[in-house]
């Protein structure tokens, strides 16, 4: 109907018609592009922008440049495939909070269907995934006109199509004399995916080589007595500005709240990164955000070398031996329990006769006990039962310049601090009742994006303080004390001092009472000779500022 209408305009339109379903394609293409420079993650990445709209130009130049039969094939092939990695990446940057590389690919290799269906769900609630429908069926529609595409090749058409190509050409060469040929394939989604999935590989052929071949440190021994017992909670999702521990103005943390003249809180520890991959690979290994390719070998490892019985108890999911970085660095542990595997829709509470077991056994040997809850993990309102919720507690006056919806999920988020809470007092009630020397060590993978002042959610923004800022904090038995004396001095000295996980490893073997030859103590959180490094969000890209808002509470 539109092309009936562009025939009858005068002559100088009068040819348009022609070219209309190129135009419509290629004009979709270019405003994708931008759709896809336009994520806050890409501000790291230099000529990002212009790299993605030249590279989007090289792919529409060949329309204009090949004959018709070769132009058919081209469409029918090389833009339909341009144009869904365009929205892969769209999607990917909303659903995941960053474009295509080799992390992304580790979070997708470690993350369920049934965790993905949960998240997707949450995502097309937003407007964001409403966006993601539209650019489905613009893709659809697009896909369809590569298919009736009907061109005319004139030696105009050719002119243009050269000089389609003239900035992806100039760009090329500027990466080829700046030594620097690899950030070609970094122009689109399209040539980023199999580089990622390289890298990705190289990653994994490291925790592979970590795992059957460990590189241990010199002289590695262990000073702890044997009947020592080391409990690592590993919280999902839970920002440490929702916690009243930590100043919340709701009271999310009431039995803690209990114990806390026994407890040393940490307040200024940030994550490596917003994702449970990265996050624990770099918490569990010697890989840090400027080192990411040499594991050289696990805690776990390191642990049982020197005589420790290791044992993991985890809501979360279980892979095959070499599938991921987490599963090679907890492959070789003692003794472990999937909840997940035996229970249908699990929560963290079904944990606690598993933990009461493992507490109570091996009192002969020093023990390490990881335990992996699901926290905080989207959705929040399936990580607690109806009958736990505390928020909105009665008489709460809610603050009319937040949308109800926002209001309703700081909610559901603060209930699931909350029922941690629940378990993780009751952790130490048990703890305490054995007698014997034992810490407790508890710190989030990552945080939340659940701030003040949201206008819509986004999960997991890697802009976001409140996605790295975790709560962290350490229970030392009385016994423990007792065989270390000045040591909880010695922590509560060093709690306001800025760190992040990435090198929290030395700070787990120092409380194991694990240590080596040419042991780093200025990257130990727990000794007197600690020095802070810069810290950096985005994947080690860009250096954390604390100056941001403090995300502490939506109610005034």
């Amino acid at each position: 109907m539109f092309k009936t209408f562009l025939r009858h305009l005068p002559r100088p339109f009068w040819k348009f018609h022609k070219y209309y379903d190129s135009c419509l394609l290629a004009g979709s293409l270019l405003v994708l592009a931008v759709a896809e420079t336009q994520s806050d993650y890409f501000a790291i990445i230099p000529f990002w922008p212009l790299r993605s709209i030249a590279f989007t130009l090289a792919v529409i130049a060949p329309l204009l440049l090949l004959s018709r039969r070769w132009n058919r094939l081209y469409t029918i092939t090389i833009i339909p495939l341009a144009m869904l990695s365009i929205f892969l990446n769209c999607w990917l940057c909303h659903y995941y909070g960053r474009p295509v590389d080799e992390t992304l690919i580790a979070i997708l290799a470690v993350s369920s269907f049934g965790e993905s269906r949960e998240f997707t769900v949450e995502v097309l609630k937003s407007p964001h995934g409403w966006l993601a429908v539209a650019a489905i069926c613009s893709t659809v529609l697009l896909c369809f006109l590569s298919w009736h595409l009907k061109f005319r090749v004139t030696p105009g058409m050719r002119r243009t199509g050269y000089l389609l190509f003239l900035p992806f050409l100039l760009l090329t060469l500027y990466f080829l004399t700046s030594r620097q040929p690899g950030q070609i394939l970094n122009c689109a989604t399209l040539t980023r995916i199999p580089v990622a999935i390289h890298q990705y590989q190289q990653l994994l052929e490291g925790f592979v080589k970590a795992a059957l071949t460990p590189e241990l440190p010199p002289e590695l021994h262990r000073t702890s007595p044997d009947n020592l017992l080391g409990v690592i909670v590993i919280g999902e999702s839970a920002t440490r500005s929702h916690h009243s521990l930590y100043g919340y103005r709701r009271n999310t943390n009431p039995r803690l709240e209990e114990w806390k003249k026994e407890l040393i809180l940490f307040d200024d520890v940030i994550s490596s990164t917003v994702h449970t991959a990265s996050s624990l690979t770099n918490t569990f290994s010697f890989v840090t955000l400027q080192e990411r390719t040499s594991p050289r070998c696990s805690f776990d490892t390191l642990a049982r070398h020197v005589g420790f019985k290791t044992t993991l108890l985890s809501n979360q999911l279980r892979w095959g031996e070499f599938d991921t970085p987490i599963t090679l660095m907890f492959k070789d542990v003692n003794d472990s329990y999937y909840l997940k595997e035996r229970v249908a829709n699990s929560r963290d509470d079904q944990l606690l006769p598993v933990i009461q077991e493992k507490l109570t056994a091996g009192n002969g040997s020093p023990t390490v006990l990881y335990i992996h809850l699901l926290g905080s993990h989207l959705p929040f309102h399936h990580r607690y039962p109806a009958q736990a919720a505390l928020f909105p507690a009665p008489g709460e006056i809610s603050d009319s310049r937040t949308p109800a919806t926002i209001q309703q999920l700081t909610a559901e988020y603060d209930n699931s601090i909350a029922f941690s809470d629940r378990l993780l007092a009751l952790l130490l009630m048990r703890l305490k009742g054995l007698n014997r020397p034992a810490f407790l060590l508890y710190f989030s993978d990552h945080g939340e994006a659940v701030y003040p002042g949201m206008a819509e959610w986004r999960p997991r923004n890697p802009d976001a303080n409140a996605c790295y800022e975790v709560p962290l904090f350490v229970w030392l038995s009385p016994e423990y004390r007792r065989l270390r004396p000045g040591f909880a001095e010695q922590l509560k000295n060093n709690r306001s001092r800025p760190h992040q996980t990435d090198r929290l490893l030395y700070g787990i073997l120092d409380l194991c009472g694990i240590t080596y030859r040419g042991f780093p103590h200025e990257d130990n959180l727990f000794s007197p000779h600690y020095r802070p490094r810069t810290r950096y969000t985005h994947e080690g890209k860009k250096v954390y500022h604390k100056t941001l808002p403090r995300q502490s509470t939506i109610f005034p």
